[in-house]
């Protein structure tokens, strides 16, 4: 799945926030120790089984309401946070912090990848699939001298083409016509591991599943990833690409042909039930061996041909899948970690594990999994959560302290917040300065919703974010502390 791919360098966060500025820091966030160290002073709950208080859920035991609703304005009125969210709760007595390693990559898991979902194993070398022909550079070749031909040209972009301009252009198409092959012949090659010149494991090629459809098979190891596996329909054989990328409905919905501009028409151009693209994307998420995690979130998707000014080709949903501990899920948001407090950082980061698939009316369209989660020992069996009044005053007051450091910044002139969407369930945490290969799931709260910034005059448009899974604070459940997602810790 296409998204926004993380910058290493995070922007300023609720995190980097506890750190830094004039502003008085609330004390019930500031004087606490945050990360793993943390954990060495987690608590087990105490329960008095005589009275039944082990079995109370976790909505009786926090004392959570059904919904959250509150409204905040501060710095005379250049702050709005408006809070009405139903409170979602795993159906669960308690928690616990499990610890996670990550999963390196070997031969053996690509292999499980490999006979998932391509158990014919038909592979071939990508530049002899999809690469340019001489027909196809020839073609560029008669329009660029087109375009040299009249007095004035410009590029798709609608940038002013110079004569100087044209002639480069037209140099560097012979030069490719002079090496690109009449005709394409694939060449099959074996999915197998191969260090690439940083010694980092790797493989690529095209893949043909049993119905012949060819998807880019993309597998490999990076400083951030420990492993990464992309793969993507190219379309038919004949005209295979690696030109479409798929993105999320809801972000791009006020963006996308009048056609397609309310989730009725977006339902109606799927042209495939949610049940039957839920029931493909969990057969294939079962192919590679993953028996332990579930699409709680998704959404409508859809295909951009970036050759063609982005024009909308294709529709369908895509699934995002996260873990679950004793039916309890690790929380689903659009961070994926792995980022760092600084350019000048030495730290290898690690993103979080995470697993998307798109399916389409035609079958599977993408299939992104990254950073594999190993479970390993629980450090604290149902450990001690703080009540949810508790949390509630420092969502109050760490909402208003990371806007207000926004507003210091001297780009934004105000900020109104909208929080909809409020959920317990799992967050993994880590100490990159001392393993960042290792961390722990933890319980925290998710507070989701979108915001609209007004911009300073000079300083451009207004802002507004219509992500659905974007988390504008994620609060640790047993300490109060606040996780910055765009970290991981």
């Amino acid at each position: 799945m296409k998204k926004s791919k993380v910058c290493i360098l995070t922007g300023i966060t609720a995190g980097a926030l506890l750190l830094t500025g004039c502003r008085e820091t609330p004390d019930s966030v500031i004087v606490k120790q945050k990360g793993e160290k943390a954990i060495e002073k987690y608590e087990e709950e105490k329960t008095d089984t005589s009275s039944g208080e082990a079995s109370r859920n976790i909505r009786e035991k926090l004392s959570v309401p059904e919904t959250f609703s509150e409204d905040i304005t501060a710095e005379d009125g250049k702050i709005i946070i408006h809070t009405d969210a139903a409170v979602e709760l795993p159906d669960t007595t308690g928690f616990s912090t499990v610890e996670v390693k990550a999963v390196p990559l070997t031969q053996e898991f690509m292999d499980t990848i490999t006979n998932g979902l391509f158990p014919e194993k038909k592979m071939y070398e990508p530049e002899y699939y999809y690469g340019m022909t001489k027909e196809y550079y020839q073609n560029k070749i008669n329009e660029v001298r087109a375009l040299m031909a009249q007095d004035s040209a410009e590029s798709e972009f609608g940038e002013a083409l110079t004569q100087e301009n044209l002639q480069q252009m037209l140099e560097e198409y012979e030069a490719a016509y002079a090496e690109a092959p009449k005709s394409l012949e694939k060449k099959e090659t074996a999915p197998l591991l191969t260090e690439n010149g940083t010694g980092d494991p790797r493989f690529s090629g095209v893949a043909e599943d049993e119905n012949g459809r060819p998807y880019s098979y993309f597998v490999k190891a990076s400083a951030d990833e420990p492993v990464s596996v992309q793969v993507k329909y190219l379309g038919d054989t004949e005209n295979a690409s690696d030109q479409a990328l798929w993105s999320d409905y809801t972000p791009a919905s006020q963006y996308v042909p009048e056609e397609l501009g309310t989730e009725e028409k977006i339902k109606s151009a799927v042209g495939i039930s949610y049940e039957e693209a839920k029931k493909t994307a969990d057969e294939k998420a079962a192919s590679i061996g993953i028996s332990d995690m579930s699409a709680d979130a998704w959404d409508y998707a859809i295909c951009r041909d970036i050759e063609r000014s982005d024009e909308v080709i294709k529709t369908g949903f895509v699934f995002y899948y996260t873990r679950k501990i004793d039916g309890c899920p690790v929380t689903y948001t659009s961070a994926i970690g792995g980022g760092l407090e600084d350019m000048d950082s030495t730290i290898e980061p690690w993103t979080y594990e995470h697993l998307s698939i798109v399916i389409s009316k035609e079958g599977l369209e993408e299939l992104s999994y990254g950073s594999p989660y190993e479970l390993g020992e629980v450090q604290v069996e149902n450990v001690k959560l703080l009540d949810f009044e508790e949390i509630a005053q420092i969502y109050s007051q760490m909402m208003q302290y990371k806007l207000s450091g926004e507003l210091e910044g001297g780009y934004i002139k105000s900020c109104k917040v909208n929080v909809n969407r409020v959920t317990l369930g799992y967050s993994r945490i880590y100490s990159p300065t001392q393993d960042n290969r290792s961390g722990v799931l933890v319980p925290v709260w998710d507070f989701f919703g979108n915001y609209e910034r007004t911009l300073n005059e000079g300083e451009g448009p207004a802002d507004k974010d219509t992500e659905r899974y974007n988390s504008l604070l994620t609060i640790n459940a047993v300490d109060g502390t606040v996780i910055d997602r765009g970290l991981g810790y």
